[in-house]
């Protein structure tokens, strides 16, 4: 009966590979210009950072050279622990103690996280961070634009002017493939002020905290011009212009 026993083990063998996790792919390095350019524009504001992600060494490293008042709500770490999308953010949030009128932020770094938080629940995230941001306060967020995305948020560390992404799994997941344009309907009080493609196919947004009717007239035809750039052809047309 060895054979018998030899064919168990291969199947016993093929069975493990077949449901072993794929591994990760190595870390890649991309520029960033759009963080650059939101570091840039912190030059004379208190410079009161909130970074959404894990603490990283190198992102922290970064922050003391910049800012001198920086908080950590982990939304990363809160996805990975299992936690939905909404109770993640109700985590993340939970013992922040700076942000708020006395001392708003004026940066906050979302990375990927609006692609796993999703539509429905970036209203909520809107909702918590609104009331602690500066009006102007910049929001920089990473979309992805392809047809499918890790199964977890990647962890960005800041080297110099590019970003170094880690992926924790090699698992993959539809993406939501959230539009620039859609932004401000899914983060109210929040407008895209830069949009750009990167050459590694993800979408670099830079958003700035603001209530729609306090965006000038003169501001909102230049908006819906950058935001029409990031729409595909065929979906040239944008929603009618608020009234007051």
């Amino acid at each position: 009966m060895g054979w018998l026993a030899g064919i168990r083990k291969q199947s016993a063998t093929a069975t493990a590979a077949a449901v072993a996790p794929e591994p990760p792919p190595p870390n890649e390095r991309h520029a960033a210009p759009g963080l650059v350019q939101a570091f840039a524009r912190l030059e004379g504001r208190p410079r009161r950072i909130l970074d959404l992600g894990p603490p990283l060494h190198a992102n922290l490293t970064r922050y003391a050279r910049l800012a001198p008042r920086l908080a950590i709500g982990d939304l990363t770490g809160a996805l990975e622990d299992g936690l939905s999308p909404i109770a993640a953010i109700d985590e993340a949030f939970s013992g922040l103690r700076l942000g708020g009128p006395s001392e708003p932020f004026e940066l906050v770094l979302a990375w990927d996280l609006p692609n796993h938080l999703g539509r429905e629940a970036l209203p909520r995230l809107a909702a918590i961070l609104a009331p602690r941001c500066s009006q102007g306060c910049h929001f920089y967020a990473l979309l992805e634009a392809g047809k499918t995305m890790p199964a977890l948020p990647r962890r960005y560390r800041i080297r110099e002017e590019e970003l170094e992404q880690e992926c924790s799994t090699g698992e993959e997941i539809p993406s939501p493939r959230l539009m620039p344009g859609e932004l401000d309907r899914v983060l109210p009080g929040f407008v895209v002020d830069k949009s750009r493609l990167l050459a590694h196919g993800v979408q670099e947004v830079l958003m700035q905290r603001t209530d729609h009717a306090e965006v000038p007239i003169t501001r909102q035809a230049p908006l819906r011009r950058e935001l029409r750039k990031t729409l595909p052809r065929g979906r040239q047309s944008m929603p009618p212009r608020r009234r007051p």
